[in-house]
């Protein structure tokens, strides 16, 4: 799409959107949801199945976490049922999906006489990631490596982490620290080049010369970086201890025609 184009100047933006719909609708044994294998009709193939995290029990919740047999600083989770119990049976649910709402993407250019100016920015709205790189480093037990978190105790009472405890290997239903928007937004690419002008490229003997800067993943914006120290949210896997961040370039160079 061009969106002006007068004399020397010129600037034209590519714009693209997609969107993925997809649902179970029945399995092998029919329409009837698979649960050890995280398979439900009507649910995405990567809906994630387990307990609703609603914060962490606080101070003067100690007497409905005794009933829950939770101690305060632990996770609360939902009881979906409301029977006074927390079980697998009855209090687990659907709590998210790997696909996301849509993603989306724009790229323009700016043309000045001999410059010229792009980038590309990508999004991606609305999955949810498992980050299991969340629950493996964070045992809050004292006596391994951990993340730095934003941990519970008596005078930070957070609804984010539960409290450190020397006597555990984790924290009970660890599983849903794990969890996280992968909502991100992404600029991809970032180029400056300057077409050499004829005259000049004429008496160095050469058809063209465009010197250039570029930047290749300069920039990621996400609540799971900024706020949760998370690696890359770009991922339609679980992310582990294994994964790298995006690799980030910076360029200067040349494009040079005889």
């Amino acid at each position: 799409m061009i969106n002006i184009d007068k004399g020397d100047f010129r600037w034209s933006t590519d714009i693209q959107w997609t969107k993925n719909k997809e649902k179970i609708v029945e399995l092998a044994n029919g329409k009837v949801d698979d649960v050890g294998n995280s398979r439900f009709i009507g649910q995405p193939i990567t809906a994630i199945y387990d307990y609703q995290k609603i914060g962490i029990w606080q101070a003067d919740e100690a007497d409905e976490a005794a009933s829950y047999s939770r101690n305060v600083g632990e996770i609360k989770v939902a009881d979906l049922n409301n029977d006074g119990k927390i079980d697998a049976d009855n209090d687990r649910t659907i709590i998210g999906s790997q696909i996301p709402d849509f993603t989306a993407g724009i790229t323009n250019r700016f043309n000045y006489k001999n410059f010229d100016f792009s980038f590309f920015i990508f999004t991606r709205v609305g999955s949810t990631i498992i980050s299991s790189f969340h629950s493996d480093f964070n045992s809050l037990a004292g006596r391994y490596n951990n993340l730095d978190i934003d941990y519970w105790t008596p005078t930070n009472p957070t609804n984010e982490f539960p409290r450190p405890n020397v006597n555990q290997e984790s924290p009970l239903n660890s599983s849903t620290l794990r969890y996280f928007s992968g909502t991100f937004v992404k600029v991809r690419n970032i180029n400056l080049g300057y077409n050499v002008p004829d005259d000049l490229t004429q008496k160095m003997k050469i058809s063209s010369l465009r010197l250039y800067l570029a930047a290749q993943q300069p920039f990621n914006f996400s609540k799971y970086r900024s706020k949760y120290k998370g690696i890359d949210n770009e991922t339609f896997d679980s992310i582990g201890s294994a994964q790298s961040y995006a690799t980030r370039q910076f360029i200067i160079g040349a494009n040079v025609k005889f």
